[in-house]
């Protein structure tokens, strides 16, 4: 705790004062009972303590003493002058009569302390004077250029003056009200066992779900944050690991403390992203909530609320700062017409201490509004419905006619206009999740309408699912593989401690699962595209060559060369997916909200990453394609790849490398086009949807592989002429010349030989990829995510 003086009225200390080690003096002086043997001088402690009625006067007539506090005003005449000063204690102030010379250097807002005699006042207005004989400015003043003057100035006019406002006598008092409401709320659940709890003002949870968050950043070291600033770039810059949010309310921490201490209350500082300039909607403001354990009956909660006011109130009415209250209220009644009078006031406070607080569920609530509109009672602009809810009129209605000026509780909304967390109403079976209404209520008041809310919690785990569900909520279930359910983070752009060997076992798994299902089917496409094949190899159609194959070479066959790609797909992929989610964040994939679209980036980063994939898959599809051919003569992976080497050399191994970037570049590039923009249309709020992915993936794949079947012709060419029969297949020496030899043989119905297998293997294979990359990565985002979330 840390103390500061601003002032110091006197620097000499007498002998007989004192102050704890590691403390501060405050800037009014108290009197002790040895300063009262070392001073004639008294010095009360406030203005207020110096004006409080006593039977017993704290202060002898005649008496001299000091005050201290600031001119409010003063008027200085030829031979007299007067100062009214004030410290804020208080809506009085103490009038200063001094002689002129004395008065130099006086104006508003000047910080003085003042000495003299304390003597009865002749004048009216007030019962004594200070006839001061010394006065010392503390803190001078500019009164040309000074804002506050005296005279009524507009709420709108001191917000641009959030330094000064509060020297206004009325602003003044509503810090001293805050400051004893806050006191009493404190001893009133100090002295009914509740623990108070500060829980963390930032925090990961939105409890409301109505309004936008402010989110938690630090400040950019070189330019500052914009709304335009990119995802990506938030990510990069998370200083807890994951996002943060500024707390729109405390309720989740207060369920989760209630469960060890069974009572506990908060009053701390809320933040609502709301664009509005009325005072039901405010960005800041501090909220009081209470959570209690074990309690059967929403009746509990409404007790306790209900005598937690009424005890807050009728210490307001008998205190310094009511009176004061209630006595500003009648003198500036006609400055603000608008305003609630005195009376109005009074009888307020009255009907909160004394009166009767009716309890009237909503059913009767809207009954008796409907009645009024009947009867000519009343006028809504809103027509009162149950389905609708309640509306401000309605409230405040409601307010002055049922509670006659006083509160008035509204129970049993129904469960459709409340939130899921809600339990059913006491009537309900305790089975029954569905139940019309729920054990809620809304403390409504005059003027301002709801000022408590309260409900029975839903702790039944099955029923809290099945409101979610109805409330239109998702939820994880033992079997969802959703990484985002509750939380604000876009799927698409990866947080930033999602690992590079994450990331890469996430391509790994979807190029294995890929490969492995799909093998079959390319094994008919290769087999289908070889030019010139013998006559026992030529097949008239796909279900034609898997019945021919399946008995001439035993099904298992089918299979034959998957190791090869096993063990070259994983690491391929692992490279694949790990460089275009780089690239893409590098390209600005990532930026700008879930719907924005970036095609040409998504383009460019997939052709980058089969450029890097390619290089480790080439000779693993080489292998794949000479031990998938009729007839081969490999009877393993290892085999076949000694032979490749020993009879052709490394060369073998990437002479259709070229070609092949030149087929799968375009490919690729096509390919995550289609799958970003079309994923951008299904799924809009960018979230892990596995319908989506599956969906989005073989659409894509079988785009691209369409366009680019002549390139996947001549690659075909090109990995198989080594097991050639045809001379001129057997030297063909690159993609021009693979090219013309196919155009002379069959034209240009040669460069879509296979087009059918190849869009049929296709399609599933990148839907399948996908889907099970999409999980995967899906997977470790939720890993991440809760390793570094708390409530």
């Amino acid at each position: 705790m840390r103390w500061n003086r601003l002032l110091q009225p006197s620097p000499v200390r007498p002998p007989c004062w004192s102050r704890n080690r590691g403390s501060a003096s405050a800037t009014a002086h108290v009197l002790s009972p040895c300063r009262l043997r070392c001073s004639s001088t008294l010095r009360p402690a406030t203005i207020a303590e110096l004006l409080r009625p006593s039977p017993q006067p704290s202060f002898p007539h005649g008496g001299t003493l000091t005050v201290n506090g600031y001119v409010r005003t003063v008027r200085k005449q030829k031979r007299i002058a007067f100062a009214a000063i004030g410290d804020g204690s208080t809506l009085q102030t103490v009038q200063a009569v001094l002689p002129p010379q004395l008065a130099e250097g006086l104006s508003t807002g000047v910080a003085v302390t003042a000495t003299g005699k304390w003597t009865p006042s002749p004048g009216q207005g007030q019962s004594h004077e200070l006839q001061v004989d010394q006065v010392r400015i503390l803190g001078e003043n500019d009164a040309p250029t000074y804002p506050i003057q005296k005279k009524y100035q507009t709420p709108e006019f001191l917000r641009t003056l959030p330094h000064l406002r509060s020297r206004l006598p009325f602003n003044a008092l509503l810090l001293r009200l805050r400051s004893l409401v806050t006191a009493q709320v404190t001893s009133y659940f100090a002295k009914h066992d509740f623990v108070q709890c500060h829980p963390p003002i930032i925090t990961s949870s939105d409890c409301e779900g109505a309004g936008q968050v402010f989110t938690v950043a630090p400040e950019a070291p070189s330019a500052p944050a914009t709304p335009s600033s990119t995802q990506a770039k938030q990510q990069d810059d998370l200083f807890f690991g994951a996002p943060k949010y500024l707390t729109v309310s405390s309720q989740l921490h207060l369920e989760a403390l209630a469960q060890s201490v069974n009572k506990v209350w908060t009053l701390s500082p809320t933040f609502r992203a709301e664009k509005s300039d009325t005072a039901r909607h405010l960005s800041e403001f501090y909220m009081l909530e209470a959570e209690v354990a074990f309690v059967d009956n929403v009746s509990v909660i409404m007790d306790t609320v209900e005598d937690m006011l009424r005890s807050v109130a009728s210490e307001l009415h008998t205190s310094l700062v009511g009176q004061e209250l209630l006595e500003a209220r009648a003198r500036d009644q006609d400055q603000d017409s608008a305003s609630v009078s005195h009376a109005t006031l009074a009888q307020r406070w009255q009907g909160l201490i004394a009166g009767s607080w009716p309890r009237i569920t909503y059913k009767a609530a809207v009954q008796h509004l409907q009645d009024a509109v009947a009867q000519g009672k009343a006028a809504f602009e809103y027509a009162p419905g149950h389905e609708n809810g309640l509306q401000t009129e309605h409230e405040r209605f409601l307010a002055e006619s049922l509670g006659n000026g006083g509160p008035v509780f509204v129970t049993d909304y129904p469960r459709n206009i409340k939130p899921f967390y809600m339990a059913p109403s006491t009537d309900a079976t305790p089975e029954d999740s569905a139940a019309p209404t729920v054990a809620c209520f809304d403390l409504l008041v005059p003027e301002i309408c709801e000022l408590v809310g309260g409900s029975m919690r839903e702790h039944r785990l099955p029923n809290l699912l099945k409101s979610m569900d109805d409330h239109g909520l998702g939820h994880v279930t033992d079997g969802s593989t959703d990484a985002s359910d509750g939380s604000l983070q876009c799927y698409e752009a990866l947080p930033p401690n999602f690992s590079l060997t994450a990331n890469m076992l996430a391509g790994a798994f979807a190029g294995v699962a890929e490969h492995s299902v799909m093998y079959p089917v390319d094994l008919l496409k290769t087999r289908m595209q070889i030019v010139n094949p013998s006559p026992s190899a030529m097949y008239s159609g796909i279900s034609n060559a898997m019945v021919t194959i399946s008995r001439a070479e035993g099904f298992w066959s089918l299979w034959r060369g998957l190791s090869s790609v096993v063990m070259g797909a994983g690491p391929a992929h692992a490279v694949y997916f790990a460089s275009y989610e780089a690239t893409k964040h590098a390209l600005g994939g990532n930026e700008g909200e879930s719907h924005e679209h970036h095609p040409l980036a998504a383009a460019a980063s997939g052709a980058a990453a089969t450029i890097s994939s390619d290089a480790l898959m080439n000779p693993f599809d080489v292998i794949k394609q000479r031990m998938q051919m009729h007839g081969s003569i490999y009877k393993s992976v290892p085999q076949c790849a000694r032979e490749v080497l020993r009879t052709e050399g490394i060369g073998a191994f990437y002479v259709s490398y070229p070609t092949t970037l030149c087929m799968t570049v375009p490919f690729t590039a096509l390919q995550f086009m289609a799958y970003e923009s079309i994923s951008k249309v299904m799924n809009p709020t960018g979230r892990y949807d596995p319908y989506t992915h599956c969906f989005a993936g073989g659409v894509a794949g079988g785009f691209a592989a369409g366009l680019t079947t002549p390139l996947d012709v001549i690659k075909t060419l090109l990995q198989t002429r080594g097991n050639a029969r045809d001379v001129e297949l057997k030297n063909v020496s690159g993609l021009l010349h693979a090219a013309k030899i196919i155009h002379q043989r069959e034209g240009y119905r040669g460069y879509f030989r296979g087009l059918k297998p190849r869009i049929i293997t296709t399609m599933p294979s990148t839907a399948i990829c996908w889907s099970a990359y999409e999980m995967a990565k899906a997977f470790f985002i939720r890993r991440s995510t809760n390793s570094s979330t708390a409530i």
